[in-house]
């Protein structure tokens, strides 16, 4: 299972056990310092995980050591199928896009080539270990905080024999500090670290998008979170050894970075990824791709693309307007 698939999965493994979207009784929304205390609670008496959080600005760092790592070989499964006939497809070389001084810039070497498939005698698979603590820490992420901020709730109560009562209105009787305007972190920002070879995994999730995925019914299908959803694999010697983040460089999350690195998502994911690739000029999906990014989110501030074909040494840049 690619890391996208197992992902996801986990993403509806915690909307099940949280029980998101479920009819409930009304519940005090959390502020945030309550949140995170019951986040490091969870993780720490419940699962037994010595997590370290770091707050940056409106962005939530989450470090979590392994001592197993995040990878191991296996043999592959005797009964795989058949080597696919050889095909054209599109190939990355090279992507990389950013955003700075209000401009997207994407470089990219994008080209058609040939594939060969062939059967292959071992895999390459995430450890037990890790997808263990990664699941589990996703769900205490959802039981924590999803309920920080929320000044409203569109299922009934029952109060007395009233089985129809406004819950706002209830809740300003019973209790007027009840209705925290405390807002929840913009993002979270996972890093499971195998401290023994010094390699990591940094997953950013913005947390309207996972509210979304995991209501009921969800605000977006789960293919267009996978599309949003952020994440790289790196490596580091500072990680060897370290248990509690002390040399993780952190960063308040811009929703500018975010946006760029998920164009690169959403790039590979077209190009690479998807059963219905493209079939036009790879710079008029790149434009595509980055205009529909930033009407998903309404974003605005910027003022230019650039873009920069490395195979022909071509760079157009386009102005805001245009899209």
């Amino acid at each position: 299972m690619s890391f996208i698939k197992q992902y996801l999965a986990l993403l509806l493994t915690a909307a099940v056990l949280t029980g998101c979207g479920k009819p409930a009784t009304f519940a005090r929304p959390l502020t945030l310092t309550q949140a995170q205390e019951q986040f490091l609670k969870i993780c720490r008496e419940e699962l037994k995980y010595d997590v370290k959080v770091i707050p940056v600005g409106k962005t939530m760092w989450v470090y979590v050591p392994l001592t197993d790592g995040i990878f191991e070989f296996r043999a592959a499964s005797k009964d795989q199928s058949p080597p696919a006939p050889t095909n054209k497809s599109w190939s990355i070389t090279f992507l990389e896009s950013t955003f700075s001084d209000k401009t997207f810039t994407v470089r990219y070497d994008i080209a058609m080539t040939k594939k060969y498939d062939k059967k292959q005698s071992y895999q390459n698979k995430y450890s037990d270990e890790y997808s263990k603590k990664q699941r589990e820490v996703l769900t205490a992420l959802t039981r924590a905080y999803f309920d920080v901020g929320q000044t409203t709730i569109t299922v009934p109560v029952t109060v007395g024999n009233d089985q129809k009562v406004n819950p706002t209105v209830e809740v300003m009787k019973s209790n007027p500090l009840a209705l925290t305007k405390e807002e929840p972190p913009d993002f979270f920002v996972m890093v499971f670290a195998d401290t023994k070879h010094g390699v990591g995994i940094q997953a950013i999730n913005n947390f309207e998008d996972m509210r979304m995925a995991l209501s009921n019914p969800p605000g977006i299908s789960n293919d267009e979170y996978v599309k949003r959803y952020v994440y790289e694999l790196f490596g580091d010697e500072d990680l060897i050894g370290d248990t509690t983040g002390e040399h993780l460089k952190t960063q308040d999350i811009t929703m500018g970075y975010f946006l760029a690195k998920q164009i690169e998502n959403r790039i590979n994911t077209q190009f690479v990824r998807s059963a219905f690739p493209p079939t036009g000029q790879v710079q008029d999906e790149i434009w595509h791709i980055i205009s529909e990014t930033c009407r998903l989110y309404q974003f605005k501030d910027f003022e230019k693309i650039k873009l920069i074909d490395l195979q022909t040494e071509k760079e157009s840049t386009y102005d805001k307007s245009q899209l």
